[in-house]
C-alpha cells in the first residue's frame, strides 16, 4: 500500500515548535498509553477495588491492541519520518523507544485506539463525574502525544479514536453477554481457545506480511500472551483464592498494589534477559518465548500475586457456597 502522509506538514510544525515543558507532558501522557502505563492502572482496580472490571479492561485492552497491530501489518504505512530517514532527530522518544518504534508501521495509533476502548469501558463501569473528566483527559492527552512526539500522524489518531470507542461501546453492551456465553466453556475450552486463537492470529500476521516474520512488531505475541495467562490464572484464583480486593486497610492494599507491580514487571525483566540469551528476538523462537513471557507474567499478576496476599494477610478471602466453589473454574468475564 502507498505511503499514506497525512497531515506531514503538521508533523513539521510540531517537531520545530516543541518546548521542554509539553514535550515532559506529553511523554508521560504516552507513558500512560504504554503497557506499563496499563499495568499500573489495572493492577490497582484489580487488587484494590474490583476483580471483575480489571479483567474485562485487560481483556479489551489486549484485544484492541492485538487488532491494532493486525491492522498495522494490513496497512503497512511507515511512521512519520521514516521515508525522509530523519526520524532520529525529529522523534522525541527515548532511544529504547525508537528503536522498537521504528520496526512498527503507524496506521491506525495503537495509543489512540487502546486509550479510547479503555478509558470509555471504565467511564461506563464507574459512570462517576471525576472518572468521567480523568477518561476524556487520559484519551485526548494519549491521542495528542503521539503526533506531538512525532511517532504518529494526526490522522493515525483519529482512525484509532474512530475504531477504538465503537470497540468499547460494543463492550459496554454486550459484555455481560459475552461473559455467560465464555462461562458455558470448561476450563480446558477456555485456554485451548486462548492458545489456538493466539497461533492462528499469529500465523494469519505472518501471511499478511508475506510470510515473513523479521518485520512483525514482537507486541502482537505479548498481548495473546498476557490473555493466556489471564485465561490459565483467573479461574484457579477464583477456585483456590479468591481474594477480597476490598479487604484490609489503606495500608495494605497500596502494598498489596506495589507489590503485585514489582512482580510483574520484575517477571518480565527477568524473562526478557533469559529469553534473548536463548533466542534472537526475531527468530521463529524468539517470537514463541515472548509469547511464553507475558504468559507468564499474566499467571503472576492475576494468580501468584493475590495467592501471596492471603500467605502473608495482606488480602482476606471471599466465602463462597458449595455451588460457587464447584463452578470456580469460570473465568467469570
Amino acid at each position: 500500500m502507498a505511503q499514506l502522509t497525512f497531515n506531514m506538514a503538521v508533523m513539521q510544525f510540531l517537531a520545530d515548535h516543541r518546548n521542554v515543558l509539553l514535550t515532559k507532558f506529553f511523554l508521560l501522557a504516552s507513558f500512560v498509553g504504554q503497557v506499563e502505563g496499563y499495568i499500573l492502572v489495572v493492577t490497582l482496580i484489580y487488587v484494590m477495588f474490583d476483580k471483575t472490571l480489571a479483567v474485562r479492561l485487560a481483556v479489551l485492552l489486549l484485544l484492541t491492541m492485538c487488532l491494532n497491530h493486525v491492522l498495522k501489518i494490513i496497512i503497512k504505512n511507515p511512521r512519520p519520518f521514516i521515508h525522509e530517514g530523519t526520524y532520529l532527530q525529529k522523534w522525541a522518544v527515548s532511544t529504547e523507544d525508537v528503536k522498537a518504534l521504528a520496526t512498527e508501521y503507524s496506521t491506525p495509533s495503537g495509543h489512540a485506539m487502546a486509550g479510547s476502548a479503555f478509558y470509555s469501558y471504565l467511564y461506563a463501569a464507574i459512570e462517576n463525574r471525576f472518572v468521567a473528566v480523568i477518561a476524556v483527559i487520559a484519551i485526548l492527552s494519549i491521542g495528542f502525544s503521539r503526533p506531538y512526539l512525532g511517532v504518529h500522524y494526526p490522522g493515525d489518531v483519529l482512525i484509532g479514536w474512530v475504531i477504538g470507542l465503537p470497540l468499547a461501546l460494543v463492550a459496554i453492551k454486550r459484555a455481560d453477554q459475552i461473559s455467560d456465553g465464555w462461562n458455558k466453556l470448561s476450563y480446558k475450552q477456555q485456554v485451548a481457545i486462548t492458545v489456538a486463537s493466539s497461533l492462528i492470529l499469529w500465523l494469519a500476521t505472518i501471511a499478511i506480511n508475506g510470510w515473513r516474520i523479521d518485520g512483525q512488531p514482537r507486541a502482537l505475541l505479548g498481548y495473546a500472551g498476557f490473555l493466556t495467562g489471564i485465561a490459565l490464572a483467573r479461574p484457579i484464583e477464583l477456585s483456590t483464592v479468591n481474594f477480597d480486593p476490598r479487604s484490609s486497610k489503606p495500608l495494605a492494599k497500596m502494598l498489596r498494589f506495589a507489590i503485585s507491580v514489582a512482580m510483574v514487571l520484575v517477571a518480565l525483566l527477568l524473562l526478557d534477559k533469559a529469553f534473548r540469551a536463548i533466542a534472537d528476538d526475531f527468530s521463529v523462537l524468539g517470537y514463541m518465548l515472548q509469547y511464553i513471557r507475558y504468559t507468564i507474567a499474566g499467571v503472576v499478576s492475576i494468580f501468584v500475586a493475590p495467592l501471596l496476599f492471603t500467605k502473608i494477610r495482606l488480602a482476606e478471602t471471599i466465602t463462597v457456597g458449595p455451588a460457587e466453589a464447584a463452578s470456580g473454574l469460570n473465568l467469570a468475564l
